[in-house]
């Protein structure tokens, strides 16, 4: 995922000593408030519509009606609301800021956003399901001066774009999900889906009738770490294939084998990775099913890669491989998530790891990843504090001679849950950190996080990436950075504000802060501090 550094202009302005701040371009702010302001007017174009046209008195939704809960304007609804035709949609509109750490000679500040549109289309029955979600982005002022040279490579998430798309303006128009979906065959509980669709590994089970809390808790610390559409992305992933499974009350089986597309930081969304297969298999004791309170899960990933793709990511020395990717690994796992009432407010258990065997380009892979979380919310109290500390390791390897990889393989995942300013990953890495989350209004959640990072091997590299983001060429989709002999990465602070404007919109802010340790500083001596910045809007309709 590295190239040459292309020569470039300044893109910063002084503010004081050892500060950056972004000076935006001179069509980048027409063109991206633009883009903002036409999404407000329509998100609060839709809010009104959205009250005319609801029905008087809670009725049910008919023909011609307008109801966000029930998917959008009601098509067609049969008189008992057994079939339905709906239309609804989403989009998002971000701009992010980034000053990525620095070598001397380089200057890697700079600003960018995108627009993204969903236009979501379904028809559904007692037992036949059919959804076709047709997808727009447009990114504007991407920059074209942020990839150093090798080992450093790509300056943050703006230089990952152009690496991929080699333009400062890419944009695409696509599917991101169109399939068919049987479920409750003959009443037997039986379901089968298939076409392209969005898959998160940890997500397989989602009732309202668990809780808005516990459904948070599942999709902030357990969803994508290992599969995921990767929806931060502008592009994000999508996975063609099929599903097939079992659901009752208190059981959910989960079957799928799915190619991924590109997408994520390539613009070319629609293609089909067919050189990669995925395969799941997960079984989730429901919330209360074994424990009072809490989820039980197990899962089995099958990860097979033979793309014509020649970089080689690990510690071997090798970063070129002509005979393209070798990779053949399985992970066997489980997770827990429990929230229980205790004295003035709830206490919550996270915890989830496997083990992962198979095979890296000839070697033997061996490696591992336990994640271990504990929280308490004072749910009785002004503003509901919600204190939260955690541990993750995910293994390294601790020597690239001996004939075994034990990296910790990530498949394709969506990091930046994990890492906000997502300048690492899981693999060879130590993560202590520490939540806070307060709820000041209803409208609004405040969130910081605190994580300590370290390589969990000094032999091994320092991973970055989402995984797979092209079938073929040079870029395999993971960076691998040398660690120098040392372990001490960074840490990292973040703050997260979500203000929920009215049911349609939402604005949210996020600031990161990095300060590099001794890995950092090893390859940007210049500056070994990070930060991005982002505010988006989000409408639904």
């Amino acid at each position: 995922m590295q190239s040459p550094t292309r020569p470039h202009a300044a893109r910063t302005v002084g503010c004081h000593a050892g500060c950056r701040v972004p000076e935006v371009g001179q069509r980048f702010p027409i063109r991206m408030v633009a883009t903002l302001a036409a999404l407000l007017l329509g998100c609060s174009a839709h809010s009104v519509l959205a009250a005319a046209q609801a029905d008087a008195g809670g009725d049910p939704p008919a023909t011609g009606s307008y109801r966000l809960a029930d998917g959008g304007f009601q098509l067609y609804r049969s008189p008992d609301g057994q079939t339905s035709l709906t239309l609804g949609g989403q989009a998002i509109a971000r701009y992010a800021s980034w000053d990525w750490f620095g070598a001397p000679g380089e200057d890697p500040a700079y600003d960018y956003g995108f627009a993204r549109a969903r236009v979501d289309l379904r028809f559904r029955t007692s037992h036949v399901e059919v959804f076709i979600q047709p997808q727009f982005t447009q990114m504007v002022g991407l920059p074209d001066d942020a990839v150093a040279p090798p080992p450093r490579g790509p300056a943050g998430m703006g230089g990952l774009y152009y690496l991929h798309n080699q333009e400062e303006d890419p944009g695409e128009a696509g599917f991101h999900q169109a399939y068919l979906r049987l479920h409750d065959l003959a009443g037997s509980g039986l379901f089968i889906q298939g076409g392209r669709f969005a898959y998160s590994d940890g997500l397989e089970v989602m009732r309202a009738s668990d809780g808005k809390k516990f459904n948070a808790l599942k999709e902030m610390r357990l969803g994508d770490r290992m599969i995921s559409p990767f929806d931060w992305s502008a592009f994000a992933r999508s996975f063609d294939g099929g599903m097939l499974g079992y659901d009752d009350e208190w059981c959910n089986v989960t079957t799928s084998y799915t190619n991924p597309t590109q997408g994520g930081w390539d613009e070319d969304m629609n293609s089909t990775i067919a050189d990669i297969s995925i395969a799941t298999a997960t079984v989730t004791a429901k919330k209360g099913a074994v424990l009072p309170q809490t989820e039980l899960a197990v899962f089995y990933y099958d990860y097979r890669d033979s793309r014509q793709v020649t970089q080689r990511v690990d510690n071997s020395g090798i970063g070129f491989s002509p005979d393209g990717v070798d990779i053949a690994i399985s992970m066997l796992g489980g997770h827990a998530l429990g929230i229980y009432d205790a004295g003035p407010g709830q206490f919550d258990v996270v915890a989830w790891g496997g083990a992962q065997f198979g095979d890296w380009y000839g070697l033997d892979h061996q490696a591992y990843a336990v994640d271990a979380e504990i929280g308490y919310q004072f749910t009785a109290v002004p503003w509901k504090p919600w204190l939260r500390l955690g541990y993750f390791l995910g293994s390294g390897d601790s020597d690239p001679t001996d004939g075994t990889h034990g990296t910790f393989f990530q498949m394709a995942p969506g990091t930046r849950k994990y890492q906000l300013l997502p300048f690492c990953n899981l693999m060879n890495a130590q993560d202590l950190f520490a939540q806070a989350i307060v709820t000041p209004h209803a409208r609004l959640t405040l969130r910081s996080e605190y994580h300590l990072i370290s390589l969990a091997e000094s032999a091994d590299r320092w991973y970055m990436g989402s995984g797979p983001t092209q079938d073929e060429g040079a870029i395999f989709g993971y960076l691998a950075r040398p660690s120098n002999g040392e372990r001490d990465l960074a840490q990292e602070w973040d703050v997260v504000a979500n203000y929920t404007v009215n049911p349609h919109f939402n604005l949210l802010f996020s600031y990161s802060h990095v300060i590099g340790g001794e890995v950092v500083e090893g390859l940007y001596s210049a500056d070994g501090d990070a930060d991005h910045l982002s505010l988006e809007l989000q409408g639904r309709f």
